[in-house]
């Protein structure tokens, strides 16, 4: 009786075995000389290093892991160049590259789905290049009007880039759903900040990583970290919902959250108690300046009084918007609806022209409409006697 069941444990240990599969990573690194390697697992909100070794004096290198679904992993080379690629069961992945700029400059066989992690990094880093530059071109062109062209040239080529990359990878996604090279696109970052698809803007991808994957690999913890993600931002929309609802509820004013120039989310409900003047602009425009300006008056005059300023820009380009924040030395809270001239925020509130504003009182009802200069002066005056 006891041999049986020595035996039958024993088959249990195989049959476990079975579910994982044999990886084998080889590399030839140019020029990379002595080098210490490591083999990093990439899972849902952490890296684990699972196994490290040496570059011989070629540069090649060889590792041996396990898998059970398809699973993303780095190798980093020496203290700063790493390759990122995803690993299936049963294949031999073969990294070759230069050592300088591994990065950019690798190439990977066996493996189809790491061909597809290397489109969408050279891609991304194709973008980010060229964003920069624009930035530090923008950004040293003098703030004259004999410059105004060419500004204005900079600011739509860099939106141009930025929407190329975002149509790539919502593209990119529609053609690969299968592959889980999909769900690293969908979290890919123009910078630390800045994710390239967002769940405002393009839920339509979440759902279809989501769908695809879950047939796919249904054991994935990618897999269950996006219908997470997808069950959050669920949730989330319907709290927003229900949230607004109680908010409307209290004022029959509609909430508006945006973020400001550093990113931060700031919700107009958010200054309630206070004398607010709601204020709807685009500060690209000419006039703007001007107007920037008598807002300046206003607010130093009635700030110390309790008044607050919540401004929404319906500027179509970040980068020229966020520059205009800081040269304009805008210290009131000032956000950015990245819908521009289309913005639902503007129809809600029944904006049609700009600049337009609403002043609202502390018991967040509307007590006055497209006041400015000294009729805006006279109005707070008489609202706070």
């Amino acid at each position: 009786m006891r041999k049986r069941i020595i035996f039958s444990a024993a088959v249990l240990l195989a049959l476990a075995s079975c579910n994982k599969h044999n990886v084998t990573i080889t590399g030839s690194i140019k020029d990379a000389g002595k080098q210490k390697v490591y083999l990093e697992q990439i899972n849902v909100g952490n890296s684990v290093a699972i196994d490290s070794t040496e570059t011989n004096k070629a540069g090649e290198f060889r590792f041996k892991t396990f898998v059970e679904q398809p699973t993303f992993f780095n190798v980093k080379v020496g203290a700063k160049e790493s390759i990122t690629f995803i690993a299936s069961a049963d294949e031999h992945i073969q990294l070759s590259g230069s050592f300088q700029n591994l990065s950019e400059n690798y190439w990977v066989d066996g493996s189809e789905n790491s061909l597809w992690i290397k489109l969408l990094n050279f891609q991304l880093h194709n973008t980010v290049t060229l964003m920069d530059s624009l930035q530090r071109t923008f950004a040293a062109l003098p703030q004259d009007a004999a410059h105004q062209a060419e500004r204005e040239e900079v600011a739509h080529a860099w939106d141009s880039i930025v929407n190329k990359q975002i149509t790539f990878s919502k593209d990119f996604i529609l053609k690969h759903a299968v592959s889980p090279a999909a769900y690293y696109a969908l979290y890919q970052k123009f910078d630390a900040d800045n994710f390239i698809l967002t769940p405002a803007e393009d839920l339509h991808s979440f759902k279809i990583v989501a769908s695809s994957l879950k047939a796919m690999y249904p054991e994935s913890q990618y897999t269950k970290a996006i219908l997470q993600h997808l069950e959050q931002i669920s949730q989330g929309m319907q709290n927003e919902r229900i949230r607004q609802m109680i908010a409307n509820a209290e004022s029959n004013l509609p909430e508006i959250n945006l973020p400001n120039a550093a990113g931060d989310t700031i919700a107009l409900s958010s200054l309630k108690g206070k004398y607010i003047i709601l204020d709807f602009n685009v500060l690209g425009e000419n006039e703007s300046v001007a107007y920037v300006k008598e807002m300046k008056e206003v607010y130093n005059k009635f700030r110390n009084r309790g008044v607050q300023i919540y401004q929404v820009c319906l500027d179509n380009n970040y980068l020229r918007w966020s520059r205009l924040v800081k040269d304009l030395d805008i210290r009131w809270v000032c956000v950015r609806d990245p819908e521009g001239l289309q913005s639902r925020v503007a129809q809600t509130w029944n904006v049609h022209t700009v600049p337009a504003n609403y002043i609202i009182n502390p018991k967040f009802e509307i007590v006055g409409k497209n006041l400015t200069g000294k009729r805006l002066e006279e109005r707070l005056n008489d609202l706070m006697k």
